[in-house]
């Protein structure tokens, strides 16, 4: 009997590790990315979402395991890169509050799987290693959510579009239009991205290149002589699946 207690171990000790962080951040990236890609009709989010979900059961699984830590670390990069500049870029620009706080408290999530990751290689896959520290990333993250959410009530605003411009949005990886068409001179364009991750309006042979996050709106004036001219997102491989049209400078 001496024995049995001599190797009890709390269960608070042995849960809430770095491998409970990664787990939790896990969790929490897959329900918003579900969420979100339910919300915003984007088949883009869901896709990503699913691969999220199949990570999570290989943690979930494998418990303790490396490599699927490993696999999962490379998500919490991916959507920390494509989020975090997505809710500043958001608040400098004053959008709306959705698409200030959903990035961030995606990117957030996405930095805590990458702390808890990182701590649980670095003690060899140990899941009772970094309980307290883990505990205190946590809660810590919880007061970043918090001042996002405050930071983007402050800073949201409902944009005006001017009455002379060429209106286009990107939804379900697909721009609005093909075919747009404007008269020579100045012109602008009001881009709207209604999708999870970010999309761009460029048009190379006039120096354009709107870049617009999750729920932007962004607007760009140039200067375009009469021709036809060829617009698309630059986003890797989004051209290549239909994100394309064709601007006429009459």
């Amino acid at each position: 009997m001496r024995r049995k207690w001599q190797n009890f171990k709390p269960v608070r000790e042995t849960q809430f590790g770095w491998f409970w962080l990664v787990q939790v951040a896990a969790v929490s990236e897959t329900g918003l990315l579900f969420a979100s890609g339910v919300y915003l009709r984007d088949a883009e989010a869901l896709a990503l979402a699913f691969v999220v979900l199949l990570t999570l059961g290989w943690i979930f699984f494998r418990p303790g395991r490396i490599v699927p830590v490993v696999v999962r670390s490379l998500v919490f990069a991916d959507v920390a890169f494509w989020m975090v500049p997505a809710a500043f870029s958001n608040a400098v620009s004053h959008s709306s509050l959705g698409s200030i706080l959903l990035p961030g408290i995606l990117g957030t999530t996405a930095i805590v799987g990458l702390l808890g990751a990182a701590g649980f290689l670095i003690s060899r896959g140990n899941q009772a290693a970094g309980s307290r520290v883990a505990r205190g990333v946590a809660a810590l993250a919880l007061a970043v959510i918090l001042v996002v959410a405050a930071v983007a009530a402050a800073a949201a605003s409902n944009s005006t579009t001017s009455g002379n411009a060429i209106v286009i949005s990107a939804t379900n990886a697909r721009f609005s239009a093909t075919t747009l068409t404007a008269n020579h001179g100045t012109v602008t364009v009001d881009f709207t991205n209604n999708d999870l991750f970010w999309h761009t309006f460029t048009v190379p042979a006039l120096g354009v290149d709107i870049r617009a996050p999750v729920k932007g709106s962004r607007q760009l004036s140039f200067n375009a002589p009469p021709g036809t001219y060829e617009f698309f997102c630059a986003i890797p491989g989004h051209k290549q699946i239909g994100m394309r049209g064709t601007l006429v400078i009459q």
